[in-house]
């Protein structure tokens, strides 16, 4: 679990990096899985078609429920614990179209209750060169949040700090940290594993949707629980994926539009 310091440091910045949870047999199995899938789906698949895998993957529902990952997330949400998304975030090598623009992650989660962590478990090495997260400590915000947007401002940009993993480290950051990253302009490719959670007490701004319960038993009325997969034919879990993914994103572009005041 994370030491005093590390639940210090989120609590006030909003985020803990270099996180130690997977061996690196371990992470290189997960990479050899998300490379699989990433080939299964064309080679190249934008983020938004490579997500909600621990709904229809065994091995990311493994991921997604790895003990250090969970003991780590516990020390912040209590021992209640549930899987809103998992998403990949991969960038390839030498790929100048592949950013992650700055944004704040609690619009697209869609709360109108309780909290939510997001882990970014990294299986590759995530570095500077290939375009690692870079966030911007909460203490070191100096904004007007209704004219500066989520763009860090000329005083803000000498406080940013990059979350530089290696494979199998992982970074904890809370919704209302504002980050984004650069291309990827190196020789290797950056993979990230990104895992949402939430607990069965919060409560959705936009819809009941489907939730893994990942550690706990308390009652989540406002969640749709699915069980965990299966071992289960690769092509048609992945059929199933796509179709999660789908609705994964019309959910988010509904809280999108829920947290701007907009009709849903």
């Amino acid at each position: 679990m994370l030491d005093q310091s590390q639940t210090r440091r989120y609590r006030t910045d909003g985020f803990v990096p270099a996180v130690p949870v997977l061996t690196p047999s371990e992470a290189a199995a997960y990479r050899s899985a998300c490379d699989d899938l990433e080939a299964a789906l064309g080679g190249k698949p934008r983020t938004v078609q490579v997500r909600q895998m621990h709904l229809h993957l065994r091995w990311a529902f493994e991921l997604a429920a790895h003990p250090r990952v969970l003991d780590a997330v516990e020390s912040l949400l209590g021992p209640e614990l549930l899987v809103w998304a998992t998403e990949l975030f991969a960038k390839h090598p030498r790929d100048p179209a592949v950013a992650i623009g700055w944004h704040r992650d609690a619009p697209y989660v869609g709360l109108a209750s309780g909290s939510h962590v997001t882990a970014w478990v990294a299986l590759a090495d995530s570095t500077p060169e290939n375009g690692c997260m870079r966030v911007l400590p909460r203490t070191a915000e100096r904004r007007d949040p209704a004219q500066d947007g989520d763009h860090p401002t000329p005083t803000e940009e000498p406080h940013l700090v990059d979350v530089v993993l290696r494979a199998g480290e992982m970074s904890l950051h809370d919704g209302s940290v504002i980050h984004g990253s650069s291309p990827n302009l190196s020789n290797s490719k950056r993979v990230g594993f990104v895992i949402r959670y939430t607990t069965p007490d919060a409560r959705p701004a936009n819809g009941r949707p489907p939730v893994a319960r990942v550690r706990g038993s308390a009652p989540a009325a406002h969640w749709a629980v699915v069980e965990p997969p299966g071992e289960t034919d690769p092509a048609a879990a992945i059929v199933r994926m796509r179709a999660a993914a789908n609705a994964h994103f019309d959910l988010v572009l509904g809280n999108l539009k829920h947290a701007k005041g907009a009709p849903t």
